[in-house]
């Protein structure tokens, strides 16, 4: 009963044959094992580039390096080593040093193959260079501070007190650096970490150079719009600015011409008071006679006067005006 009324069960099929009658239920899911469940493991993809364990025909620049080192230390003098800043005496190569070699090698040999020319600068800085587009970089070993007492000789021109001398020291991690600048989002630094050495990061580091160049041609092209976009401003902002002198010229020399239009005026007025004030018949004056004077005057007068002598050439002499008309104006 259920709810007060009856209720009806309805008979089970019967099982299909081979099929048992009895079926167990457990209270847990059976689980499976850990062997069962857990993902296939991918394999380690091995890179494709490789660093020699030893150096057999090395790129002309680190051969080049190696007998410069191998020839400082027969000389046993010290050298100017540019980034401890510091005279150092030449060692032979470490194991440290042969990484760094074999490892430059690997490098230079890889971009080489795809077109990049590795070589030194002016400055002897270096460089790969790749269809008239050039990055610096540097592969180097980090560098820290440290500090040491000062020895005996050191005291003889250091401050008298001084406990310690900071110099810089290498540390064990090895960096390649471009030292290019490259626009933002695109790697320029690898170095050694915990996950991956160097060695390890080669085929990135070659793939990132080759990412470089293609970067700065194109930071390149934006430079020259920007450039081009800049010379023509200036061009337009000149022709705007001696538009505007050339035309304060010319007003200038309308200004003269009306001065002198008025000037002018004012002169044959005086000139007619004059004639009324000198008699006919008068002395000469400094062997010339009164009428000859006035002649002269009022032909001046009309020189002076372009607009009632000559009315075509003011605008005539107002259109020869150039920018040099008034210079340093």
């Amino acid at each position: 009963m259920e709810l007060g009324k009856a209720v009806r069960v309805h008979p089970l099929l019967a099982p299909p044959a081979g099929v048992s009658e009895t079926v167990s239920i457990p209270s847990k899911p059976p689980t499976a094992s850990k062997k069962e469940i857990a993902p296939p493991r991918a394999a380690a993809v091995a890179p494709k580039l490789q660093v020699a364990e030893r150096l057999v025909r090395p790129h002309p620049l680190v051969a080049e390096w190696i007998a410069t080192r191998e020839q400082q230390v027969r000389k046993k003098d010290k050298v100017y080593d540019t980034r401890l800043k510091r005279l150092v005496m030449p060692m032979p190569l470490t194991p440290a040093d042969r990484r760094r070699l074999r490892l430059a090698d690997a490098i230079f040999k890889a971009v080489e193959k795809q077109g990049v020319q590795v070589k030194k600068g002016d400055r002897r800085e270096l460089l790969m260079v790749r269809a008239g587009e050039q990055l610096t970089f540097q592969l180097r070993y980090r560098l820290k501070r440290g500090q040491r007492q000062p020895t005996a000789d050191e005291l003889r021109w250091r401050v008298a007190d001084a406990q310690w001398v900071y110099e810089l020291y290498e540390t064990d991690a090895l960096v390649f650096e471009i030292k290019t600048w490259l626009p933002r989002g695109t790697r320029s630094e690898w170095e050694d970490s915990k996950r991956a050495t160097l060695e390890q990061q080669l085929d990135d580091i070659v793939a990132g150079i080759m990412v470089a160049f293609p970067a700065l041609e194109q930071l390149r092209r934006e430079r020259e719009e920007e450039r081009r976009r800049s010379e023509i401003a200036a061009r337009e902002r000149r022709e705007r600015e001696n538009a505007q002198r050339l035309d304060a010229a010319r007003f200038r020399r309308l200004l003269e011409l009306a001065s002198a239009w008025r000037e002018a005026e004012l002169a044959r007025a005086f000139l007619a008071a004059l004639r009324e004030w000198v008699p006919p018949g008068s002395p000469p004056v400094a062997g010339i006679e009164t009428t000859d004077w006035l002649a002269w005057a009022e032909r001046k007068v009309d020189e002076h006067d372009r607009l009632g002598s000559d009315p075509g050439s003011i605008l005539e002499s107002i259109a020869e005006v150039t920018l040099w008309t008034y210079p340093g104006e």
